[in-house]
């Protein structure tokens, strides 16, 4: 197993973060009452901060409404938005208002001891502040999330599909060894994402149909022999 990287998104899949309900309340601020579950999935999830708000304010009519007609005051308003919502969530995670997803943390360190490789790669920039945050117990030791993995790149690019370019590219250069990428996704945009760079996916259904190579409801399902013999 020590020829495999595996890659990593945050919110949905490690941690149940309340970033649909902060998009929810920022919205409503802004005047959106019809922001719904079925419009975070396909809109928002699994997308960078601004590009999510930026569907926002466009589907939504939000520009229009504050009359934002040119580029500069798009932006503006672009940022004022993201911005509101950012400080909403900061709130809910220093309430302790998230939580952990621990059959995949527990699939997560079987995986870990048995070799593979972990980058953590969420388009949020959040889930690098979060994952320091978290502790858990491995190899009989308190250690944050974040230390379960060899890399994080969380929020360092402007897209999905730039994320795990970049943790593809990392995991490589740490280790020449790797032969196998996986990516570990919850939204149909990194199911995507990762399958334009000719990676391996696994699809944890939550509430969207994923087309992943390997799909499941729950991280109990997921064995190391079933990554072998999707592998194979």
């Amino acid at each position: 197993m020590n020829e495999i990287g595996m890659i990593w998104d945050f919110d949905g899949v490690l941690v149940f973060t309340p970033h649909e309900e902060a998009w929810r309340r920022a919205a409503e601020h802004y005047g959106v009452n019809d922001f719904d579950h079925d419009f975070y999935v396909h809109y928002v999830s699994g997308k960078p901060r601004y590009e999510g708000a930026d569907n926002i304010l466009t589907l939504k009519g939000v520009y229009e409404k504050f009359n934002a007609q040119t580029e500069e005051e798009k932006q503006k308003l672009l940022h004022e938005f993201a911005d509101f919502k950012n400080k909403i969530v900061n709130e809910m995670f220093d309430k302790g208002e998230y939580e952990i997803n621990e059959n995949a943390i527990k699939f997560l360190i079987e995986a870990k001891k048995a070799g593979i490789k972990h980058a953590l790669a969420s388009a949020s920039k959040n889930a690098a502040k979060l994952s320091k945050k978290i502790e858990v117990e491995f190899n009989g030791q308190k250690v944050s999330l974040s230390d379960l993995f060899d890399i994080n790149v969380s929020g360092l690019a402007p897209s999905k599909k730039e994320v795990f370019k970049m943790a593809l590219k990392e995991l490589k250069s740490k280790f020449p060894n790797l032969k196998v990428f996986i990516v570990v996704e919850d939204a149909p945009a990194g199911i995507k994402a990762a399958k334009e760079l000719n990676m391996l996916t696994l699809g944890y259904i939550r509430e969207a149909d994923l087309k992943a190579d390997l799909t499941f409801r729950d991280f109990n399902e997921v064995s190391l022999e079933k990554i072998r013999s999707l592998i194979r």
